[in-house]
């Protein structure tokens, strides 16, 4: 399986945000895939929309970007 990554580090906000938005939609449940970042505010941004969708992430800070590992869980509710 071809690792799923969104490299960002070209894009600030709000072009790193809806490109994010776009491409976490697309995950299936159980998938996950790699979002690389520069911008902070961008950072900030995507994170508190991944909070609010509920997706699980992790968040590594690299001496030159930021890389967020986003998976989507299947919900309890269905």
């Amino acid at each position: 399986m071809e690792p799923n990554i969104l490299d960002l580090r070209q894009q600030r906000c709000p072009m790193a945000l809806l490109l994010a938005k776009r491409h976490t939609e697309r995950l299936q449940n159980g998938e996950s895939m790699t979002i690389l970042i520069v911008d902070p505010s961008a950072m900030r941004d995507i994170e508190s929309y991944l909070l609010r969708k509920q997706f699980a992430f992790q968040c590594k800070t690299f001496n030159d970007h930021f890389s967020l590992h986003v998976l989507k869980e299947t919900s309890p509710h269905v």
